[in-house]
């Protein structure tokens, strides 16, 4: 067994100082000291493949991130790999909790198949991996081996820990949020039409500068994006649907001093609702969440969403949004934009289903799209 502070500040020494995950009883004594320590910020996540795109946020902003789960929710943590991490060339440690582990002692029955096949997971989603250390003397050739995947070849890299591999390590406090704003709630008169999604977007374009990170979701938000005006500070998001808002989460924690945009949408947020949760959990007051609304998966063949179910509103002010406006004109969003409000926003906007013939898909390509954005980052510091 090796000893859980002097793995985590080895890490720590390597520049991991970000961590998010779901807990595993293999992870206590990790998270539990994570919890404890003031040099490292843990990110609770409410599933695994929320995780993955928080670090993805963190690793845009500059910090080296790492994630934390159970190999059971691996499952869950496919779709963000293979379609965020591995096509933007996002370099994440993933720590992965074998449950099942073969050559132990028989685990619970939902662990069985897993436990088999976790490392042929990683090797066929491309993701290099080794052994998590049992022993202290393991440690710095375990985070060489890290570093030169991660930091210095720009690849992701899997440690696979064994049970018992962490002598046990106790909590001695449970650190929480601190207190939100109190919470205000805007509702427009609904009496204006609801305008086309390209107009919400050159209203934001408009009224944001070079300052302003902008995250926008996959589809028609993203090409639309790119189609008014391609700038090094848009994040254009090809698959990772409904990842948006937890890559803006990492962001908006990494730079605290940049303001966050995340430009999201309802087919989207609905795959993912539960990351909501996360980021008002963490309250970045950086962050304005702009959901776009038409009720319809448009880039699909335009099948209709859940959406007119749901009153969003009511989602987000129940989650803990410190500001939550809902069916607001574009005067009232250029108002809100121009306004530096200092609070985690929401901003629900239905809109007109609709898209001009000649729509262009970003000719940057998306490792491109993610080293230029996060180049950009730098140079604001």
């Amino acid at each position: 067994m090796i000893d859980t502070e002097l793995f985590l500040q080895e890490a720590t020494d390597y520049g991991f100082t970000s961590y998010s995950g779901v807990p595993c009883s293999f992870l206590k004594e990790f998270i539990n000291y994570i919890i404890d320590s003031p040099e490292i910020d843990y990110i609770p996540a409410a599933n695994e493949g929320d995780a993955i795109a928080i670090a993805a946020g963190v690793y845009l902003g500059g910090q080296y991130p790492v994630v934390m789960l159970q190999n059971s929710g691996l499952g869950n943590v496919v779709n963000p790999i293979t379609s965020l991490l591995q096509t933007f060339e996002i370099p994440v440690l993933i720590v992965v909790t074998l449950r099942g582990d073969p050559s132990a002692s028989p685990d619970e029955p939902q662990h069985r198949l897993m436990g088999k096949i976790t490392t042929d997971l990683l090797d066929l989603m491309e993701v290099p991996w080794s052994f998590f250390p049992t022993e202290n003397s393991e440690i710095k050739n375990t985070l060489e081996t890290v570093a030169s995947s991660i930091m210095r070849q720009g690849i992701s890299h899997a440690l696979v820990m064994k049970e018992g591999s962490v002598k046990p390590h106790q909590i001695d406090s449970h650190s929480d949020q601190a207190l939100k704003q109190e919470q205000t709630s805007y509702e427009s008169p609904s009496t204006h039409p609801d305008p086309k999604r390209e107009k919400v977007l050159r209203t934001i374009v408009d009224n944001t500068g070079r300052g302003d990170l902008i995250i926008a979701t996959t589809g028609y938000t993203s090409r639309e994006l790119y189609s008014i005006a391609d700038r090094p500070n848009h994040f254009y998001m090809v698959g990772s649907m409904g990842c948006a808002v937890s890559i803006g989460l990492g962001l908006a924690k990494t730079k605290p001093t940049a303001r966050v945009i995340v430009v999201d949408g309802d087919g989207a947020l609905l795959m993912r609702l539960g990351a909501i949760t996360s980021l008002c959990h963490e309250n970045p007051k950086n962050l304005i969440h702009i959901l776009l609304d038409n009720g319809e998966y448009e880039s699909t063949g335009s099948q209709k969403t859940v959406s007119k179910t749901i009153d969003f509103s009511l989602v987000a002010t129940a989650s803990g949004y410190s500001h939550v406006a809902k069916h607001i004109s574009l005067s009232d969003l250029e108002k809100h934009l121009s306004s530096q409000v200092n609070k985690l926003s929401f901003i629900h906007m239905p809109t007109e289903p609709g898209i001009s013939n000649n729509l262009l898909r970003p000719k940057i390509a998306p490792p491109q799209v993610a080293s230029r954005f996060k180049r950009h980052i730098q140079e604001l510091d």
